[in-house]
């Protein structure tokens, strides 16, 4: 199985009942926990809190955002006139996110959560911009897939999912260990990529202290619970040194 189907199932699973493997304890500042809702906050899967980070008058991407609390939390510290891009590749999780946007807004009195559809390693393919391909043109031939194949990289050009330099902070809680060891490079190019001079990320992540052996890296279960695909510590650091 791969890595990204293995997340996929795993993570639509956890949205649909809490997992307690796939989160650590973490002590959020309460008076931003009121008025999201129950369900979100009972499935919190992460290891810490980035949104300390985050401050007012700033754009806002949070990578593999999930049920939305990082977000939830984000859209209250920045401000009404300012936004927060919610960005992962799970249907559940962007249903049940939406869900619970309505239920913030109608507390909170404004709406500036933009919710995106894509894999945070390829922050230029708009899925739903895809998927709205896909609707009108069947995909039947060798043809077929060669248009699509074009459709996508001029939607990559024109109607990139996060433009170029248009972010002041990323934040990510425990998501950026579960992509593959081949497109993490890409990941950490394409966070510079969108970041605004001066921007910065605030990512609290699975680190090692040792390379993961192999054998434990073809381990499913392990990988999809933030273990086996983490980065070294070092490693980590000069990977984002490199981008």
């Amino acid at each position: 199985m791969s890595v990204l189907k293995e997340v996929k199932e795993r993570y639509t699973s956890g949205a649909k009942a809490f997992e307690p493997t796939l989160c650590c304890s973490v002590d959020y500042d309460r008076q931003y926990l009121e008025i999201i809702p129950k369900e979100v906050i009972e499935r919190d899967y992460g290891c810490w809190d980035p949104s300390k980070y985050v401050k007012e008058w700033e754009t806002v991407l949070d990578l593999g955002s999930g049920w939305g609390k990082i977000c939830f939390i984000a859209s209250q510290i920045v401000g009404p006139k300012w936004k927060v891009i919610w960005v992962d590749m799970t249907d559940d999780m962007l249903a049940l996110a939406r869900k619970s946007q309505r239920e913030v807004v109608e507390k909170l009195g404004y709406d500036n959560i933009d919710f995106r559809h894509g894999y945070i390693q390829d922050l230029k393919t708009d899925l739903d911009r895809v998927a709205g391909y896909l609707e009108k043109n069947n995909i039947n031939s060798a043809t077929d897939y060669k248009h699509l194949n074009e459709e996508i990289e001029r939607l990559k050009k024109e109607l990139p999912l996060i433009e170029d330099n248009s972010i002041d902070v990323i934040v990510s809680n425990c998501v950026l260990n579960l992509v593959s060891d081949d497109k993490k490079h890409e990941l950490f190019k394409e966070m510079f990529r969108v970041l605004k001079v001066g921007g910065r990320i605030a990512v609290s992540d699975i680190v090692s202290d040792e390379i993961s052996p192999e054998h434990l890296k073809n381990d499913t279960h392990l990988w999809s619970g933030c273990l086996t695909w983490a980065l070294q510590e070092k490693e980590f650091l000069v990977w984002l040194e490199d981008a």
